[in-house]
């Protein structure tokens, strides 16, 4: 099933998403359809620890299709196997388990094209709690209009 997602995500338009130059993300951009945006996501490190995250749409739903993660929330830590819905308020961080042999997750990511609000993070701040910060939003929109094919893309993981 890798081998097919590898292929098939070769062929499509692709955005790398990193921190500090170290991706942990291979978004692909599937298609538009009645105003429900759809990717197809390679989880190829945990996200940043940088606090929970919460996104800009009111819901999203993501199918796994190849590996599993953790979810870590508010609420504590769950294993995501086959299916997860978020809510736009949802805080989350995904944490793939590498210790445990998982060195990607391929899953189907579908939310609300429009965005409805801002995102950002909850940041643990010692006595203060946590503290919510916004992400500086970038000019994103429409991304894969212009964006490499994957195979195209030099940041892109090998198999």
């Amino acid at each position: 099933m890798r081998t097919i997602l590898f292929f098939i995500s070769g062929r499509l338009p692709c955005r790398i998403i990193s921190d500090a130059g170290r991706p942990y993300l291979e978004r692909y951009y599937l298609f538009t359809l009645f105003g429900v945006r759809v990717y197809l996501h390679r989880f190829v490190d945990s996200d940043p620890d940088r606090g929970l995250h919460d996104h800009p749409w009111p819901w999203a739903l993501s199918l796994i299709l190849s590996g599993w993660y953790y979810e870590q929330t508010r609420a504590g830590t769950k294993i995501v196997r086959w299916f997860n819905a978020l809510i736009g308020d949802s805080f989350h961080r995904v944490i793939l388990p590498r210790d445990l042999g998982v060195h990607e997750c391929w899953t189907i990511f579908a939310h609300r094209a429009r965005r409805t609000k801002e995102w950002g993070f909850l940041r643990d701040k010692g006595q203060l709690g946590r503290v919510y910060t916004a992400h500086k939003p970038g000019a994103d929109d429409q991304w894969w209009k212009r964006a490499a094919r994957g195979h195209a893309e030099p940041q892109r993981m090998p198999r």
